[in-house]
C-alpha cells in the first residue's frame, strides 16, 4: 500500500459524552481516538491545516471537520487540545445570526428522523414531481449511498436542485421539537476561543450548494461567512471548505479564481488523496481512514 506524504482527514459527526446530532452518520470518539493514536504510533506527524502547503519531513496528517456541530466540538476539541493535536473546523455561520439561519442540509436531517414514514413519502412525491428526468438522475448518482428512495429524493432534491427558499417552504411547518433540535445543534463562536490547537475556517453562511452563479455565491455565502468569523474574534484559515456536491452544471473548480483573489490557498472537498499541488483538495472520509491508510479496523 502506498502511503501519502500528506493525508487530510474529513470528519463531520463524532459521538461521545455529547451525543451525535440527530440524523447524522457519526463515528464514535473511541474510533476517532483509535485512528489518531494509530497514526501517531506509526510515526505520522500532525500539523495545522493552515500549514498544509509547507514542506514535511515525513507522513503528516491534518484533521478537518465540517459544519461546526456540538458533537464534534465538545467531544473532539478538548481531547485534541490536551494532547497538542491540531484540528480545523469549517464553520457554517448562519446559526450565529440574530435570526438564526439554519442550514437546509441539517434541517433535512432533522426532518428525516422526526417525521412519520407516510409524511416523508408524501414529501418525497412532492419533490420528485418538481424534478426533471436529468435532475432525478443527477440526484440518484450523487446520493447513491442512500438506498431508500424516499430519503434520497428528499435529500438530493432539496440540497442539489430546488432553491433554498423553495425547499424550506416544502419542509414547513417545523414542530417545536424540530426547532429545538436545530437550536441545540451548532456550537457558539466563543467556545472555539478556548483552544490553542483548534483552527476554524469558512464553510459558507447557509451550507447551500454551489450553483452556476459563482460570483453571486461568493458574495452571498463565502464573503459574509468570513465576516462573521472575524466579527466574533476568530481568525479564519486560508482554506475554504466546500459544503457539498455542486448543483448540475457547476463545479468546485469554478470558485478557484474568486478564492485566490480573496487570499485563499485552497478548497477542501471530499474524494480521497491530495496530489499536494492542486487548489482543490480532496480529503479522506472518516469512515474510510483505516482502509485508506492501512490501519487496523475498529469495530463499531
Amino acid at each position: 500500500m502506498s502511503i501519502p506524504a500528506k493525508a487530510i482527514l474529513m470528519y463531520h459527526s463524532v459521538t461521545g459524552k455529547t451525543p451525535a446530532v440527530p440524523g447524522s452518520f457519526p463515528v464514535s470518539l473511541a474510533r476517532f481516538r483509535h485512528q489518531i493514536e494509530s497514526l501517531l504510533q506509526r510515526g505520522w506527524r500532525n500539523a495545522p491545516l493552515s500549514r498544509l502547503r509547507d514542506p514535511v519531513d515525513g507522513p503528516t496528517f491534518y484533521i478537518t471537520s465540517d459544519d461546526g456541530t456540538v458533537d464534534w466540538s465538545r467531544n473532539v476539541l478538548p481531547w485534541c487540545e490536551q494532547r497538542g493535536i491540531y484540528t480545523h473546523t469549517a464553520v457554517v455561520t448562519g446559526p450565529w445570526e440574530p435570526s438564526p439561519r439554519y442550514p437546509l442540509a441539517h434541517l433535512i436531517q432533522v426532518v428525516l428522523v422526526s417525521r412519520s414514514r407516510e409524511s416523508l413519502r408524501m414529501l418525497a412525491e412532492e419533490i420528485n414531481g418538481r424534478l426533471s428526468v436529468p435532475q432525478r438522475n443527477y440526484v440518484a448518482r450523487v446520493y447513491r449511498y442512500e438506498k431508500d428512495p424516499v430519503r434520497r429524493t428528499i435529500k438530493g432534491g432539496c440540497n442539489l436542485i430546488l432553491s433554498e427558499h423553495e425547499a424550506k417552504r416544502l419542509l414547513q411547518p417545523l414542530s417545536e421539537r424540530e426547532l429545538e433540535m436545530l437550536a441545540g445543534r451548532f456550537e457558539n463562536p466563543a467556545y472555539y476561543k478556548r483552544f490553542s490547537f483548534a483552527e476554524v475556517g469558512a464553510h459558507t453562511v447557509s451550507h447551500r450548494t454551489l450553483d452556476r452563479h459563482t460570483e453571486r455565491y461568493v458574495e452571498e455565502e463565502i464573503a459574509p461567512c468570513l465576516h462573521h468569523l472575524r466579527r466574533e474574534g476568530l481568525t479564519p484559515s486560508p482554506y475554504f471548505t466546500n459544503p457539498m456536491q455542486p448543483a448540475p452544471g457547476a463545479a468546485v473548480e469554478d470558485l478557484t479564481t474568486f478564492l485566490r483573489r480573496m487570499g485563499f490557498s485552497g478548497t477542501l472537498t471530499c474524494g480521497g488523496e491530495w496530489d499536494q499541488h492542486s487548489f482543490v483538495i480532496p480529503r479522506i472520509d472518516a469512515q474510510q481512514i483505516e482502509r485508506h491508510l492501512g490501519l487496523e479496523e475498529y469495530p463499531e
